[in-house]
């Protein structure tokens, strides 16, 4: 059974290839789960991912993820989930992050 969910990776990951590489398993390690989106929530965060707006990409036959900061990370959340308001836990473990790296945002099917 597949398991569809987002989440935010290490950029930095040295088996992870942003340019291309292996379309089996190319994903970056995993920072931070965002929990599951089911079928059409990982279509639809995949379309937006690779938009201009986020500039993502396909990653390898199941994913798809965008270079972003935690602010765009933020961004993206409150356009695909609606408003993260105070008190969000999903916006309360985002804010662990580091504010000036990049991370991989990751639309992905397991």
């Amino acid at each position: 059974m597949a398991y569809y969910h987002l989440y935010v990776g290490d950029a930095s990951d040295t088996k992870f290839h942003w340019d291309g590489g292996d379309y089996s398993g190319n994903i970056p390690e995993v920072i931070l789960n965002l929990g599951g989106t089911g079928l059409p929530g990982c279509i639809a965060a995949r379309n937006l991912l690779e938009s201009p707006k986020y500039g993502g990409r396909v990653l390898d036959w199941g994913s798809s993820g965008a270079r972003l900061t935690k602010a765009r990370i933020i961004e993206f959340l409150n356009e695909f989930e609606g408003p993260l308001l105070a008190g969000n836990p999903t916006l309360a473990r985002i804010q662990t992050l580091e504010d000036d790296r990049e991370y991989i945002l990751v639309a992905c099917e397991q």
